[in-house]
């Protein structure tokens, strides 16, 4: 008899059983902040998330899954569906990035209360600021039947709103923004990510290939770094481990500065973790009159390396050290360059500082369906607005679908949801 292999989805499910030997055996192409092993760190330093996760399983050993976490109560902003719609934290709170907020419609939004919105159910990582599935099987149907299978289970356990923030534009990621809103949802752009195709044969072949003021930018970095009097000190696995605290420490006092909240325990506690599976993490490490004052944590996987956490007492170093990009950009790269990797993927923040230093963008896309169809008209109407006011904040004279041009954003160190 013949036929494809039949596909069985389960939805509200546990992390499945797979250390980080299995994720790069049977994960290959998934992004770390989407495997097993950062999931179940997240579960551990946010133990007020419960972990709702939907699996689709084919044959033997064949895996997709797409991680969900439900929220019970109104949680920080970047996790909080509102904030997509343009309602602004009574803290003052800002989504990564930033927004304009309008006032009217923030006020519209806090007037229907938190009712139609908690439980909300946020899908992807929420410390790994990605929604997408991570699997190592593909038909053309699998993502629409996730979610077809998805989104009434929620709703039937009581979920009101589900809120997957930021869908990049990636192959075959489309298919989960068009079914998500297929089934009522509406989606709107988020902003950009960016990341480093590494197409020359090595780093001076690298540098050769840009355009001269890109070239004379990282070559500035570099010397300015060193007027600092910053050494960069490249540390990996278990040696990063007496320094958990402190990268945790300088990584959000940089959020802090950029209006984020995610707290030192969330860093030390996933990093601890990466660590104690044996993931390949590299820190390097910014030293200046023998004290740690700058760090970046990256994880290599398989032919990737992802740059992830970023952290500066620039009280010590100065808002114009340069130790930004000689650390979190230049650094990196070379030694991916060195070891034959593919592509570096530096995430959201700091956009157009990569930019104007050689990375390409990658659009962000928010999707989000509510419960109740009468508010449905309503909250598009937001997101819409809210996506409007996103392309403001990252400099676009336009709106368009998917990004036309590059568009340029941000200072130096700007950004909270990622290498910032």
């Amino acid at each position: 008899m013949g036929g494809s292999p039949r596909i069985v989805i389960s939805t509200g499910r546990a992390l499945p059983d797979m250390d980080w030997a299995g994720e790069l055996a049977g994960l290959t192409d998934s992004w770390p902040y989407l495997g097993p092993s950062w999931l179940r760190a997240t579960e551990k330093v946010l133990p007020d998330v419960q972990p709702w996760h939907t699996t689709a399983t084919r044959a033997r050993g064949e895996l997709a899954l797409l991680p969900g976490y439900v929220l019970s109560t109104p949680p920080v902003v970047d996790h909080e569906p509102r904030t997509y719609l343009g309602w602004r934290a009574p803290t003052g709170e800002e989504v990564c990035c930033g927004a304009q907020t309008d006032a009217g419609r923030s006020a519209e939004v806090d007037a229907l209360g938190t009712d139609p919105f908690f439980p909300t159910l946020l899908l992807g990582s929420p410390l790994g600021y990605r929604t997408e599935i991570a699997y190592n099987f593909w038909t053309p149907t699998l993502v629409g039947a996730v979610v077809e299978e998805l989104v009434p289970a929620a709703f039937d356990a009581g979920i009101r709103c589900i809120v997957a923030p930021w869908i990049p534009d990636r192959r075959g990621n489309e298919a989960l923004v068009a079914a998500l809103d297929g089934v009522g949802g509406h989606s709107t752009f988020w902003g950009y990510e960016d990341f480093m195709s590494l197409d020359a044969p090595d780093w001076e072949g690298h540098l050769a290939a840009l355009p001269l003021k890109k070239r004379q930018r990282i070559k500035g970095d570099v010397r300015r770094a060193e007027a600092a009097g910053v050494t960069i000190r490249r540390t990996d696995r278990e040696d990063i481990r007496p320094h958990v605290a402190r990268i945790a420490e300088l990584t959000c006092l940089n959020r802090e500065k950029n209006g984020a909240g995610e707290e030192p325990a969330h860093i030390s506690g996933i990093l601890s973790a990466l660590i104690d599976e044996g993931a390949d993490v590299r820190a390097y490490l910014g030293y200046k009159d023998d004290a740690l004052v700058a760090t970046c944590v990256t994880i290599r996987k398989n032919h990737r390396l992802f740059p992830k956490w970023a952290g500066f007492d620039y009280a010590k170093i100065g808002e114009r050290s340069g130790i930004y990009f000689a650390l979190v950009l230049d650094a990196p790269v070379r030694d991916a360059y060195a070891e034959g990797l593919r592509t570096v993927e530096f995430g959201a923040g700091a956009h157009q500082a990569k930019a104007l230093r050689g990375c390409t963008p990658r659009a962000v896309t928010t999707s989000m369906v509510l419960s109740d169809p009468e508010l449905r008209p309503r909250s598009a109407a937001w997101l819409d607005a809210f996506g409007l006011s996103r392309h403001t904040a990252f400099g676009d004279a336009v709106a368009p679908a998917r990004p036309a041009a590059l568009p340029l954003l941000g200072e130096a160190g700007g950004g909270c949801c990622s290498t910032t």
